[in-house]
C-alpha cells in the first residue's frame, strides 16, 4: 500500500499521445508531463522579486525531475521604482541560471511577452514571462534534471522541446542595429554596463537602479560641442576645461557644480583617447554628463544621467544625500567611460 501514494509513471516512458496536442503545454503542466503533477515534496526557497505577484508553488513530475512555478500580478512600476514589475522579473529570469550572455540585461518596455532557454548546466531551465488577457503578467519557470535511463530521458527530452519551441514563438527577435556606429557602440555599452541590475528600455528613454538610486538617461547621442574638444589626452588643457566649464555655467545659471568640467581620470598607459565629465545640482535634480570625443573630428558622443535627490517640502537637499548620489552617478560615468576605451578606442 505505500506506494499506491506515489504518483503513476515513475520511471518507464509513458506512452505517446493518441491525439494531436492542441492545448498549450505551457500553460497546461499535466499536458506536458503527460501525468497528474503533485506538489513537489522540497519548496525551494523564496528567492523571487518583491513584487506583490502570487503563486510559486513549485509542482512536479517525472519522480521530481521536473518542476514548474508560476506566479502572477500586475505590471507596470512597483512601490519605490522606477521599472516594471516585469524586468525586476526578467533580472530574476536572467541570474536564475547559468550565464545568459544572448539575453538583453535591460527589459524592453515594448515587449508584451520573452523567454529564456538555458541548456548550459546539468539541470535544464525555460523562463517565460509574458502578459496574459486580463492584463495580469505572469512569469513561469521549469526545471528538468534529466533521467539516467536513455530511454526515459529521450522520452523527457521530446516532451522538454515542446516547451523549447514554444518559448522561441514567446521570444523577441533581437533589435536590428540603426544609426550612427557611435550611437550604436553607446547604446551597447549602457546595456553591458547594466550587468545583472534591474533596468528598462524604451524608445527613448532609459531607467535602471543603482546605489538605492533611480537613475536615468537624460540625453544620448551625437552632437556638436560648445567648444571643440581634444581627442588626445595630451592634447587636453586646463585653459580649455575652464572655458568649456564658463560655457556650462552660463547655460544652466542656476547649477550648483558638484564637479566642474573635468578629464575623466585614466590608469598609466590605458590608452585611448580623451573624455570629459562634469556634474550639477539643479533644484532636486542632480545631473552628470559624459562627453567622449571621437577620431578625426569625428562626432562628439554625450551622455547625461540623471537622478531625483529625495527633499523635504520647503527645505534644501541634505548634502550627505547629495554627496551619496553623487558618488553613485560619477561611479556611473567613469565605468561608461572604460568600456567605451575598450570596446571602441
Amino acid at each position: 500500500m505505500l506506494f499506491a501514494t506515489w504518483p503513476a509513471a515513475a520511471d518507464a516512458a509513458p506512452k505517446a499521445p493518441r491525439r494531436a496536442e492542441t492545448i498549450d503545454v505551457t500553460e497546461n503542466f499535466s499536458l506536458l508531463a503527460q501525468q497528474r503533477p503533485w506538489i513537489c515534496p522540497d519548496q525551494q526557497a523564496n528567492d523571487t522579486p518583491r513584487t506583490g505577484w502570487s503563486g510559486g508553488q513549485a509542482e512536479c513530475a517525472w519522480q521530481n525531475r521536473l518542476r514548474m512555478r508560476s506566479w502572477s500580478g500586475q505590471g507596470g512600476l512597483t512601490a519605490a521604482s522606477c521599472v516594471s514589475a516585469q524586468a525586476h522579473w526578467w533580472v530574476w529570469a536572467r541570474t536564475g541560471g547559468a550565464a545568459l550572455s544572448s539575453a538583453p540585461p535591460a527589459w524592453r518596455t515594448a515587449w508584451s511577452a520573452h523567454s529564456l532557454v538555458d541548456d548550459g548546466a546539468a539541470e535544464k531551465r525555460i523562463v517565460i514571462l509574458r502578459r496574459l488577457a486580463n492584463g495580469e503578467w505572469n512569469a513561469t519557470e521549469w526545471r528538468w534534471s534529466p533521467s539516467t535511463r536513455a530511454a526515459t530521458r529521450r522520452w523527457q527530452e521530446g516532451r522538454w522541446q515542446l516547451l523549447v519551441a514554444r518559448a522561441a514563438q514567446l521570444r523577441q527577435a533581437p533589435e536590428p542595429p540603426y544609426g550612427p556606429q557611435e550611437a550604436r557602440t553607446l547604446r551597447a555599452l549602457l546595456e553591458a554596463n547594466l550587468g545583472t541590475r534591474v533596468g528598462e528600455a524604451g524608445s527613448h528613454t532609459w531607467q535602471w537602479k543603482a546605489g538605492g538610486l533611480c537613475l536615468a538617461v537624460d540625453a544620448a547621442g551625437l552632437g556638436l560641442p560648445l567648444m571643440q574638444l581634444p581627442y588626445a589626452v595630451d592634447d587636453s588643457r586646463l585653459e580649455q576645461r575652464a572655458a568649456m566649464q564658463l560655457q556650462l555655467a552660463r547655460r544652466y545659471p542656476k547649477a550648483m557644480w558638484l564637479s566642474t568640467f573635468s578629464l575623466v581620470p585614466t590608469a598609466p598607459q590605458a590608452g585611448g583617447g580623451a573624455k570629459f565629465y562634469a556634474l550639477w545640482l539643479e533644484g532636486a535634480v542632480l545631473k552628470g554628463q559624459l562627453w567622449i570625443p571621437t577620431r578625426a573630428d569625428g562626432p562628439l558622443v554625450r551622455l547625461r544621467i540623471t537622478t531625483a535627490v529625495p527633499v523635504a517640502p520647503g527645505s534644501q537637499p541634505d548634502q550627505a544625500v547629495v554627496e551619496r548620489a553623487r558618488q553613485v552617478v560619477q561611479g556611473e560615468l567613469m565605468g561608461l567611460a572604460v568600456r567605451w576605451t575598450d570596446k571602441h578606442d
